[in-house]
């Protein structure tokens, strides 16, 4: 039986229903500078100009750390919605990749009702997955960059690419999914 996740993660939809959320109340109650705002742009309640060489803090999805990951450990961690984290092996409950060419990669999964965790990488030559108590789907590409998809069984090492037979190429794998 195949899990349909959803397209988009759960994440987007709560954080566009609070986007509304506050847009109504601004329009509704009226919009007034505060206090500090007031005070810092000399009571006119206009923008202060930004500090120099100051820079937003903007979330952009690319994964924390991933370019010294890459340099320490040969695997690229590309994006995803921070409910999938690289963990250090050894404990349980972990959600658990072998590549042939990297050796033993472990994520924590963390999800709640509706939530579905998401990660996106590059992670060459897998072979078997080893699902942690969620529902767990793998996503490895091909050399022919086709995209195939793996259901991993929960608590158990699941062959895929060229585990699932030795007539099979290596796979990489892209992405992992799990749900509640």
């Amino acid at each position: 039986m195949r899990i349909r996740f959803p397209a988009r993660p759960a994440g987007i939809v709560l954080v566009a229903v609070a986007a509304l959320a506050l847009a109504a109340s601004v329009v509704v109650l009226g919009w007034r500078p505060s206090p500090t705002a007031a005070a810092s742009t000399g009571g006119k309640g206009e923008a202060a100009a930004p500090r120099e060489g100051g820079e937003s803090t903007v979330e952009d999805g690319a994964y924390p750390g991933a370019a010294k990951i890459q340099e320490e450990r040969g695997i690229t961690l590309i994006s995803g919605n921070g409910l999938i984290t690289l963990a250090e092996c050894g404990v349980p409950g972990l959600i658990q990749v072998r590549s042939a060419t990297v050796g033993l990669i472990c994520f924590k999964a963390r999800t709640w009702a509706g939530a579905v965790a998401l990660i996106v990488v590059k992670i060459p030559d897998v072979y078997t997955i080893k699902g942690d108590d969620h529902e767990v789907e793998a996503r490895l590409s091909t050399e022919k960059g086709e995209i195939k998809t793996y259901d991993i069984v929960k608590n158990q090492w699941t062959p895929v690419g060229e585990g699932t037979s030795p007539d099979v190429p290596p796979e990489t794998l892209v992405e992992l999914r799990a749900a509640a």
